[in-house]
């Protein structure tokens, strides 16, 4: 029953198009404008919204930095710092690497 009832509401409306598209031709691409139109605004509307939940549920469930935590890896830091202090090739890349980052950003 669905399937038929589908099926006849899209002859129908085909029916429908093609008897405007003779008489009114303008109108035709008029409706089919403002329909298309409508279609796209819906699905930009739909896709913002979808987009404003997806990144406002990301910041929510971001882990958020205390000064807990700020106190347990800052030792991390350090340790870092002296890997790059005792080799000098690695400093280098770092270093460049850094100067490569500034400059992209400026």
């Amino acid at each position: 029953m669905r399937l038929r009832g589908f099926l006849l509401g899209g002859l129908a409306g085909a029916a429908a198009a093609l008897f405007v598209a003779r008489k009114r031709p303008g109108t035709a691409a008029l409706a089919a404008g403002v329909l298309a139109s409508a279609c796209s605004t819906i699905s930009h509307k739909a896709m913002s919204l979808w987009n404003d939940k997806w990144m406002q549920k990301a910041v929510n469930t971001a882990p958020k930095r205390t000064d807990d935590t700020a106190g347990k890896f800052g030792d991390g830091w350090v340790q870092i710092e002296a890997m790059m202090n005792s080799d000098p090739e690695l400093k280098q890349q770092a270093e460049e690497i850094m100067a490569e980052s500034s400059n992209k950003t400026h």
